[in-house]
């Protein structure tokens, strides 16, 4: 009976010893590959959670090109394709602006140059061709300076409609200015997801070093008998299960580094190297000085007010010209030169057959009683009215709901400080209980179930710690975006880098 028991127990044995040999390899590769190496064996001293200002030198995050927020927002704004596409849209903008105020407020001067058809050869000559027939050798034309009819005083009509184009050029140069600014806050925002990305690797490197030493004293412990095969193969399977998160991890780092590469706009096919860590810093800027700022910078606002004092005005026009109001304008009229084989002639007019130069009024109006527009233009007048009173109640909604999700911002900014204090402290203690699980696992007084708690809180509180302090951030930019600022007063995002 003793002889048969002895013999299950060494095939038992056996087979773990076998079982293993297919992890072998793998375990082997990560530890010398992927993880700095201990002097000791696993089963002299154990494996503590390696923090990272620890790392080592040989590391392969090393090799990559290395990265700084300064450097990031720089190359960002210098190289981004869409912030060159910007810069040509603010030129022209400023053309536009400049053919509109000249538009206006000075008369339309030309140079204008006119021929009749120059002969150069003649193919063919008809027998029944008269003198003058067909294009000549010598043109006709002339050659002039003509000074269009300006308006001096229209009630104001042109006015409101050189206000309407105006504001919305203006309004046009901000909205580059913002997404400009929207720019900036994408690359923090990408950044730091890239550190944040990067420290889950890492978060998930040590986690499988640490299940990679658990396991393997597992198996010595099963060959001295001091542990049942079925806890051996539960450390196997947390083992392999780090090993899958790992690789899901750099897969993520893979998916971000695309996306910082095309936010900066560059062609750089390796892998990006940061130093630097995410400092949280609480919000100091008030409520009352946040909703202040959004209902006058934001961008919706401003979108919103556009509209509304557009309607306003296009409403005031339409009224206007429903009126039979004169329009005051004079005309400098053309000075003019005409060339013909004859010779040269000069002449002036301001009108054809006038050379006066006189100031004149006008009255250009049509009423519709029946047809298209209503009587008398009524259609046409109650439209601009309801265009008004669309933009207007839209002007008050955005503010509405501007002081509704800049409160919901700010609430969510003080629950999210709780939230990152409370995960620190968590993380701390997760840290702690790890190390007191360890070693006394190690020295068998604490089972299997005990150690896998200890690591699977220590994971997830360190990744929610960093995750938490990502959110915080989002939330601060969203709030600065509203408020339309680059930065809260007091504080400049480019500081919240710290290596």
């Amino acid at each position: 009976m003793k002889k048969a028991i002895l013999f299950i127990l060494m095939m038992s044995s056996f087979v773990v010893t076998a079982q293993d040999e297919d992890l072998s390899a793998l375990e082997t590769a990560i530890i010398e590959d992927k993880v700095p190496q201990t002097e000791s064996t696993p089963a002299e001293q154990p494996r503590r959670w390696t923090r990272r200002d620890n790392i080592d030198s040989k590391d392969p995050e090393k090799d990559g090109r290395p990265l700084d927020l300064r450097s990031v927002l720089e190359e960002g704004f210098r190289r981004n394709p869409f912030e060159q596409i910007r810069g040509q849209q603010k030129e022209q903008i400023e053309l536009d602006k400049t053919d509109l105020w000249q538009s206006f407020w000075l008369p339309t001067v030309a140079l204008e140059l006119d021929t009749s058809n120059h002969r150069i050869d003649r193919f063919r000559e008809s027998s029944q061709s008269t003198p003058g027939m067909g294009a000549q050798k010598a043109p006709t034309g002339s050659l002039g300076l003509v000074i269009e009819e300006y308006t001096l005083f229209n009630w104001g009509r042109d006015y409101l409609g050189y206000q309407n184009s105006k504001a919305t050029l203006n309004r046009s140069n901000q909205a580059l200015q913002e997404a400009r600014r929207r720019l900036k806050f994408s690359l923090i925002q990408q950044y730091f997801n890239l550190v944040r990305t990067k420290e889950i690797k890492r978060i998930r490197q040590e986690q499988l070093r640490q299940t990679s030493f658990i396991h393997r004293l597992a198996r010595e412990k099963l060959q001295l008998r001091k542990i049942r095969a079925q806890e051996y193969y539960q450390t196997r399977s947390e083992y392999l299960r780090s090993q899958t998160e790992y690789q899901e991890s750099l897969y993520d780092v893979g998916l971000q580094e695309e996306e910082m590469a095309n936010l900066l706009g560059d062609e750089w096919r390796g892998s990006y190297r940061t130093t630097e860590q995410l400092k949280y810093v609480s919000v100091n800027t008030s409520l009352d000085e946040a909703l202040k700022l959004a209902q006058e910078q934001s961008v919706d606002y401003r979108n919103a007010k556009l509209a509304y004092d557009n309607a306003s005005r296009t409403y005031e026009r339409t009224l206007k010209n429903n009126l039979p109001l004169p329009r005051f304008s004079f005309n400098l009229g053309t000075y003019r030169t005409g060339f013909d084989p004859d010779g040269t002639s000069w002449q002036y007019e301001t009108s054809p057959g006038n050379r006066n130069v006189e100031l004149a009024a006008s009255i250009d109006m049509r009423w519709t009683l029946l047809g298209d527009g209503g009587f008398f233009n009524s259609r046409d007048n109650q439209r601009a009215y309801l265009d008004k009173r669309i933009a207007e109640i839209n002007y008050f909604n955005v503010k509405r709901a501007l002081e509704v999700k800049v409160r919901t911002i700010y609430k969510t900014l003080r629950y999210l400080e709780q939230k990152v204090d409370i995960a620190q402290f968590q993380h701390k203690n997760a840290q702690s209980n790890y190390d007191s699980v360890l070693d006394n696992y190690i020295g068998g007084r604490t089972t299997y179930s005990d150690i896998k708690l200890a690591i699977d809180n220590l994971v997830i509180s360190h990744i929610n710690s960093e995750d938490v302090k990502y959110e915080h951030l989002i939330k601060k930019l969203e709030l600065a975006d509203y408020m339309g600022l680059e930065d809260f007063p007091g504080e400049n995002f480019e500081q919240l880098a710290q290596r």
